[in-house]
């Protein structure tokens, strides 16, 4: 099983910026995430604030998933506050591609045997264990846009 999570880069700060463009920004996120992961056929773990932990049977396909959404988090049209800041520019690469625009999204992916319950309250599975650590290890050292 592969565990990707998942944050928004200085979500924080944003918030306290932009807090009316903050509210649309973070459902056009989740719309992106939730579109892909059906797409591509992952689950849902748990939210958290703005950060997903999301599983796939493989890692390929979690990596799919990834960079799915790294790749329609270029195409949407956030809010112009998030835009127009430094935190949300558009940037381009030497060649004049688009690599960065909007909220940017960290993401950490970790593969193995996780041990796996049901939550009582959700009624969804959930993974622990030092394999679901690791993943959630790794999305912390990745900055906005990187896998």
């Amino acid at each position: 099983l592969s565990i990707v999570f998942t944050d928004i880069k200085s979500s924080t700060l944003m918030w306290e910026t932009f807090p009316s463009a903050m509210r649309p920004a973070i459902k056009l996120h989740n719309e992106v995430m939730r579109r892909q992961l059906r797409l591509i056929g992952g689950y849902e773990v748990k939210t958290e604030g703005d950060a997903f932990m999301v599983s796939f049977p493989t890692a390929t396909s979690a990596l799919l998933w990834c960079f799915a959404v790294q790749q329609a988090l270029l195409e949407v049209q956030w809010p112009s506050e998030v835009v127009s800041s430094v935190l949300g520019q558009e940037i381009y690469d030497d060649d004049k591609t688009l690599i960065f625009k909007g909220l940017r999204v960290r993401m950490g992916i970790h593969w193995g045997q996780p041990v796996c319950e049901p939550d009582p309250v959700t009624r969804r599975m959930d993974y622990f264990g030092p394999m679901v650590n690791r993943a959630a290890r790794v999305a912390s050292v990745a900055d906005g846009g990187q896998v």
